[in-house]
């Protein structure tokens, strides 16, 4: 048990150290390594499926008050387009621009 804790808190120090320099951070939006597009295809996916079909259910399930009230297409924007355009329209590794080049915003205009 408390072999698996350090090998835990081992990992997590490591990944904490990778990620706290500004320039290795900028490096990695530039050119993502192999390491970024298996963590994006195998963690960050996967996760954004889940998160993208709840906040869709959530989007339908509140449709008729929204456009009632007026908001019907920015929830839409942000419930729907936002999380399924993370999930499938960038490239892997790639968690700051989409395919088309735009930024990563909540909501496109």
């Amino acid at each position: 048990m408390n072999l698996k804790r350090l090998l835990s808190v081992l990992a997590f120090l490591a990944v904490l150290t990778l990620f706290c320099s500004s320039a290795i951070a900028q490096e990695l939006r530039e050119n993502p390594t192999a390491g970024m597009k298996v963590l994006d295809l195998l963690v960050v996916r996967p996760i954004s499926v889940v998160v993208s079909c709840a906040s869709t259910a959530f989007c339908v399930g509140t449709m008729p008050l929204a456009y009632v009230i007026g908001v019907g297409e920015q929830s839409a924007r942000v419930l729907v387009e936002a999380p399924w355009r993370f999930t499938a329209a960038r490239y892997l590794g790639d968690f700051h621009h989409y395919k088309d080049g735009k930024p990563i915003t909540i909501v496109q205009e």
